[in-house]
Parts: C-alpha cells; sequence; structure tokens
C-alpha cells in the first residue's frame, strides 16, 4: 500500500473510530467540550477538503491533456474526466459548506459551555 492509500485509508478509520466512540457502549462523550473538540478538528479536516479535491482533479486534467497530446486517448476519456472533475469540484464546495456548518456548531458549543460553567447545575437556558 502507498504512502498516499495509507493517508486516504487512515482518513476513513478515524471517522470510523470516532463514531464507535460517540455512539453505543464505548462512548466517550462526557462534556460539551468533547463534542467541540471533535467539532472543531472535523471542521479543520473539511476545510482542507476542498483544495485536496482539488488537487485531484486538476491531476486527473492534466494527465488527460498530456494523453491527447500523445495520441493516447480512448474514446469518451474527456468526458469521464470532466465528469469526475465537475464532480470533485462541487464535493470540494460541499466541504467549503460543510466547513463553515461546523465553525457554526463549535461557536454554538462554546456557548453552551459557557452557559454550564454560568451554572453548574445545568440550570442554564430552561
Amino acid at each position: 500500500m502507498t504512502r498516499l492509500q495509507q493517508a486516504a485509508r487512515a482518513v476513513a478509520e478515524g471517522i470510523s473510530a470516532l463514531n464507535q466512540l460517540t455512539l453505543g457502549p464505548d462512548d466517550q462523550l462526557e462534556s460539551p467540550a468533547d463534542v467541540s473538540d471533535v467539532v472543531a478538528s472535523l471542521s479543520l479536516a473539511m476545510s482542507l477538503m476542498p483544495r485536496l479535491l482539488g488537487q485531484l482533479a486538476a491531476f486527473l486534467e492534466v494527465e488527460h491533456v498530456k494523453e491527447v497530446f500523445a495520441g493516447g486517448q480512448k474514446a469518451g476519456t474527456g468526458a469521464r474526466v470532466r465528469a469526475v472533475s465537475d464532480a470533485l469540484h462541487r464535493a470540494g464546495l460541499d466541504a467549503e459548506a460543510m466547513a463553515a456548518a461546523l465553525d457554526t456548531a463549535r461557536g454554538e458549543c462554546a456557548q453552551l459551555q459557557a452557559s454550564e460553567a454560568a451554572d453548574p447545575r445545568g440550570q442554564a437556558g430552561q
């Protein structure tokens, strides 16, 4: 397995681990601070995603152009490259939106933490 494949798999395994650690018998959530920490890290990951997806799309586009000039392009390759590239760019836009939503959630978690700190009995906002 290449370093690239290992890194991509590590991302998927990390999300899977978070799923396990936030549900069921292995639930590790103890406070809104835990939620805030997880959301902050996910927001960072999502904010980096558009660049990665753009780089993947750019690679395919450059490889396609090289094949066109080398005369080795198969029928339909251009349409497939465009379809993949478009999908990656749309996913990048979705990742930007998700990062923004996660930032909002993180900000609200901070407010929730502040409310709980002001009223340690958990009566804030009731």
